[in-house]
């Protein structure tokens, strides 16, 4: 996958948890600091950002989480947004909030059993909150005194979806470092905080995109099907496996398999020329050509541009939906091409060709 100009990072990130890449000067919690890392029900009201910290170093240094979260971090790596950029990070909110699939074992319930009876009952409802908390776009509105009004964006029509709603935000600097966003995007978890109030809880750790810059960062949403994105690639989970694939690569009729596994139309990120800035476009249908053709030339999809269609190789398009058959598809060609380098027939040849 090829990286795109980074979104820049919101101002408001998570604190870090000891020991990860971001927590420079933090040190693991010896066992006599534990008490340190206790929430109690005045910690809810005045510091939830602090929670969140005593919360997420508890949760990844303690001996199980610890094991837990650095195999739900390799999964995810190996699996189909292993090349975004610092997912790592992304791996530790995913894990915070819903732990690892189809495991019993949930960090929150962790925490709250060593939080026990210091956290009331109504205190530990509220703090089961943060299990609800969904990744998504987010158009940011005013700052209203500690909350800012939030509604969800979609990138696919590239407008707001939904009610808006009030937030707080877990962000070093609280609410008032977006007083000057109104009308941008935010990238992060949201979960419900005072249902009562019809008030949320921004989660902290975000990126701001531009709304014409979404790219690549769009494939983050597939941290809402953590069963998927945690499947490792097939030629990923060894050397022997990536042989074995490419023993059947090499044999492969690629043009028919294509076909009996992708849908059309879909969502495609695509680096037209001249300058190859990666933008969205629709992709209709593969370009159906013969098996010499194919061996010679390789793949080609058609994509509609301003002034007619052009056929683009199937290795300069990114399918915008990770769940989706073409995503794996898609990504199987390009390992299979990574192989075995470009067709003989393309080498030194546009990428790009008008039909």
């Amino acid at each position: 996958m090829k990286r795109q100009r980074k979104p820049r990072k919101s101002r408001s990130p998570q604190r870090p948890r000891p020991g990860s890449p971001t927590a420079r000067g933090f040190s693991r919690p010896h066992a006599d600091d534990l008490d340190s890392l206790v929430c109690r029900d005045e910690d809810l009201k005045h510091g939830p950002d602090v929670v969140k910290f005593r919360y997420a170093t508890y949760v990844s240094e303690h001996l199980l989480g610890r094991s837990k979260l650095a195999r739900f971090e390799k999964a995810l790596q190996q699996g189909p947004l292993g090349s975004i950029p610092e997912i790592d990070h992304w791996a530790m909110e995913e894990f915070f909030w819903h732990g690892v699939p189809n495991d019993p074992w949930h960090p929150m319930e962790a925490y709250l059993e060593f939080v026990g009876d210091r956290l009331s009952q109504a205190g530990q409802e509220q703090l089961r909150r943060w299990k609800e908390a969904r990744i998504g776009f987010y158009e940011i509105g005013p700052v209203q005194g500690n909350t800012m009004v939030l509604r969800e964006w979609d990138p696919a029509s590239r407008s707001p979806i939904g009610q808006s709603f009030r937030a707080i935000t877990l962000g070093i600097g609280s609410v008032d470092i977006f007083r000057g966003d109104k009308g941008k995007l935010l990238l992060t978890y949201v979960s419900p905080w005072l249902p009562d109030e019809n008030v949320y809880c921004s989660m902290g750790y975000a990126l701001m995109p531009g709304k014409d810059e979404v790219g690549v960062t769009e494939l983050l949403l597939g941290l809402r099907h953590p069963e998927v994105v945690t499947q490792p690639l097939p030629w990923k989970t060894s050397p022997k496996a990536r042989r074995d694939c490419l023993k059947t690569w090499k044999a492969r009729d690629w043009l028919s398999w294509l076909e009996e596994r992708m849908e059309f139309p879909f969502r495609a990120l695509i680096p037209f020329p001249p300058r190859g800035k990666i933008k969205e476009y629709p992709v209709t249908g593969l370009v159906r050509t013969d098996a010499d053709h194919v061996k010679n030339f390789g793949v080609y999809v058609q994509v509609p541009v301003k002034g007619g269609i052009q056929a683009v190789g199937l290795t300069n398009v990114i399918p915008l939906d990770v769940c989706s058959p073409n995503w794996l598809a898609l990504m199987e060609y390009g390992a299979y091409r990574e192989e075995v380098g470009p067709p003989p027939g393309v080498r030194g040849q546009p990428r790009f060709v008008n039909l």
